[in-house]
């Protein structure tokens, strides 16, 4: 959910400068909008995650205390990447449809 919010924050980020002739609601209103919503649902699945997995306390600590260390691995691992090899930094964004078949 977290991730959905940022692909639509990532959406009106995008279309912030150039429109492309699409409405103001399309490309600024929906996306933040939607960004706020998922947000605010991911807020209430954190608080409220007993009611998800019908467990307390320990197991429900296991499932979330992982998270944020992953993500920053994850940034971490990329800002590696992005500074000692720039091309294959860029070539995370790019698929080949016709090879990967």
């Amino acid at each position: 959910m977290a991730m959905q919010a940022l692909a639509a924050l990532a959406v009106w980020a995008y279309f912030r400068r150039d429109r492309r002739g699409m409405s103001a609601a399309r490309v600024v209103w929906s996306p933040l909008l939607s960004c706020a919503g998922l947000a605010v649902l991911t807020g209430l699945a954190v608080v409220h995650f007993d009611l998800l997995t019908g467990r307390t306390g320990v197991v429900n600590a296991v499932l979330l205390v992982p998270l944020p260390a992953v993500l920053l691995t994850g940034f971490a691992v990329a800002w590696r990447i992005r500074r000692r090899d720039p091309e294959r930094y860029a070539a995370l964004t790019t698929v080949d449809v016709e090879r990967d078949v």
